[in-house]
């Protein structure tokens, strides 16, 4: 992956990975018969998390997503970061993965290799974005314990100079 690229190759990576995510929420959506809703006060146990979950399947409503921390994405806008929190929160249902630091890290490997088998690959900069989104934020959690501050820069700084050292910039920013 090159370490530099122009804005509007960023911007063009963003959208197809926008409509990536866009897609399998809709389709996730239309399957299960219920659809999200941006919420401060979301699941945040996986507990409750499959009681939300539950509750939704039994009475169609939205399952509740954090709107929290999506003020600077990776997937263009925080519209499209909600869809991705709904994305990822049904995924740790349905694979009966908890909050845990290593099922984390298995759903973020089971999200790309989904993700690889639409196509997308090492040389595409949507892989290196949503690979920096997926993994790098579980591995940065796992390290610190706290969030990644800016999700955007903290992606830009992983597919410029790898995984390692966009963690220890994002270490660096938080200090």
């Amino acid at each position: 992956m090159p370490e530099t690229f122009t804005s509007s190759e960023l911007a063009t990576a963003q959208k197809r990975l926008s409509d990536y995510i866009l897609d399998e929420a809709h389709k996730i959506e239309h399957r299960l018969h219920f659809g999200w809703e941006p919420a401060a006060d979301a699941p945040d146990k996986y507990t409750d998390l499959c009681a939300a979950f539950t509750d939704s399947q039994e009475d169609g409503r939205p399952l509740p997503v954090s709107n929290e921390n999506s003020g600077s994405v990776v997937f263009g806008s925080p519209e499209v970061n909600m869809a991705y929190r709904y994305v990822h929160d049904v995924a740790h249902v349905e694979q009966g993965l908890t909050f845990s630091s290593p099922d984390e890290f298995e759903l973020a490997r089971w999200q790309m290799h989904r993700f690889e088998r639409t196509g997308f690959s090492h040389n595409d900069l949507e892989w290196h974005l949503f690979q920096a989104d997926a993994v790098g934020q579980v591995l940065y959690y796992a390290v610190t314990k706290q969030f990644v501050s800016d999700q955007l820069q903290f992606a830009l700084d992983c597919v410029r100079h790898g995984l390692d050292t966009g963690l220890y910039l994002e270490m660096e920013r938080q200090k």
